[in-house]
């Protein structure tokens, strides 16, 4: 395909792609001779300006989208502790040996050393997508295999931190959680040994197995727990002959290393890319950092979301009265569409979520109303006194456990967790003791 009209980048490319690919569910199911002819009478929804494309829009909505996303990365990287990727020597050493072949290694029967089960059967259309909290993984490859979350019968879980290999497509992923399988053809494989059963161990294991069975299965000759009894995979070894667990640790974390070396760089490279597009307004520090300048407006103009003290905030949650806004703060370009009904702003204090949080910045968060917040940092009412704020209002990161009983799903175990390790875990005691009020949707650095 070629475009029609003037301004076609790389970005508005991608704009179309994105398009094109979520609308690509019409066309399945189509012979190929219908293809044409559907494809020829689909309509877009085009940014439109004086009667040609708005290219301007699409790139600079593509360019918001791509820093939002370089920044939620960033933050992952250093609350996942990847501040720091150098090599350790045995990390240098567990690369350089597996490049050389120096590493010994040797077959192991795979029923040995794994517990094999075929996976529950559950059909796509006996399932919600969206309707809960646990994975439902096929054999598909993208995404880890997961392509959603359900509710759905407690029995039919698989137990998760095990191996799944996809029966008809031979794609094998870890689990590091329980899920629901869509395959009974589909295999779990859940490692014998104790010390073999880190993450890091068993994303080793991953690749070994695949490596192993790939030569050996295909589409139409497909494994099967059967066929699996008299497989073998090969696996680093001791002096002593027995699996090296230690070595697949340090060798996936060198491999961690490398990966997450190459990402900063990338990300590095597009942060100037974004500042050069965008004329992005610098102020640097007295440690000649570089941080955005906050400027609280007046009155609203389209892209800000009203800011409150955090005090008003607590008392329009306590009272239910609307609070008189400290001002206005443009939120636009941090990868949404800011709405003053939708969204709002706070000041944060203290340093219990640094290094994403620094004491002063702006918080943008979206009304929680319903829905999962596993995972995310979110603005909460709780029962005990946070030393941050000095009240019952915190800023942490939501995390909690939970189990199906006769009146539904019931939380199990709720904590507030800060990033910065210094500070000490919330941890709630029953539902009752929290209320969450809004989810973090990105963070305005304070004005040096």
């Amino acid at each position: 395909m070629f475009p029609l009209f003037d301004g076609f980048t790389e970005s508005v490319a991608l704009w179309f792609i994105s398009w094109f690919n979520k609308s690509s569910a019409k066309y399945l199911g189509l012979l190929v001779r219908d293809f044409e002819n559907a494809f020829n009478n689909t309509e877009l929804i085009v940014p439109y300006k004086d009667g040609k494309v708005a290219v301007d829009y699409i790139e600079s909505r593509i360019r918001e989208l791509e820093e939002s996303r370089i920044r939620e990365l960033e933050a992952y990287l250093i609350a996942a502790g990847f501040e720091d990727c150098t090599l350790t020597q045995s990390e240098r050493d567990a690369l350089r040996n597996i490049a050389v072949g120096k590493k010994e290694m040797r077959k192991f029967r795979i029923v040995d050393e794994f517990t094999v089960a075929n996976s529950h059967n559950i059909l796509k259309s006996d399932v919600v997508f969206g309707s809960g909290t646990t994975p439902y993984v096929t054999a598909s490859e993208g995404n880890n295999s997961v392509v959603s979350y359900i509710s759905y019968k407690p029995d039919m879980i698989e137990k998760g931190n095990s191996i799944m290999i996809g029966g008809k497509t031979l794609v094998v992923t870890y689990q590091p959680n329980d899920f629901f399988s869509n395959d009974s053809h589909n295999l779990v494989l859940t490692v014998s040994h104790e010390p073999g059963r880190t993450e890091s161990a068993q994303l080793f294991m991953v690749a070994a197995l695949y490596k192993s069975l790939s030569p050996k299965y295909s589409w139409g000759d497909s494994i099967s727990k059967a066929k699996i009894q008299n497989d073998e995979v090969f696996l680093p070894i001791n002096a002593d002959g027995t699996i090296d667990f230690e070595f697949m640790d340090t060798y996936i974390s060198a491999i961690k290393k490398q990966c997450v070396a190459a990402l900063k760089q990338e990300i590095s490279h597009e942060h100037k890319a974004y500042e050069q597009a965008v004329g992005v307004d610098f102020a640097e520090n007295e440690t000649g950092e570089k941080a955005t300048k906050i400027i609280v407006l007046p009155t609203y103009r389209e892209g800000c979301v009203p800011l409150y003290t955090l005090r008003a905030a607590c008392g329009y949650f306590e009272g239910g009265e609307v609070p008189e806004e400290e001002g206005w703060i443009d939120a636009s370009g941090n990868g949404f569409t800011p709405d003053p009904k939708r969204h709002f702003a706070v000041h944060a204090k203290g340093d219990s979520m640094q290094p994403k949080i620094q004491d002063g910045d702006i918080c943008v968060f979206e009304w929680y109303k319903a829905g999962t917040r596993n995972g995310e940092i979110v603005l909460t009412e709780c029962s005990e006194k946070d030393l941050d704020y000095g009240g019952k209002y915190t800023i942490k990161k939501y995390q909690s456990e939970k189990h199906q009983t006769e009146e539904g799903w019931q939380h199990t175990k709720i904590e507030l967790i800060p990033l910065n390790n210094n500070y000490n875990t919330i941890e709630l005691d029953s539902e009752a003791d929290y209320r969450t009020i809004g989810v973090l949707k990105c963070v305005i650095n304070k004005e040096s």
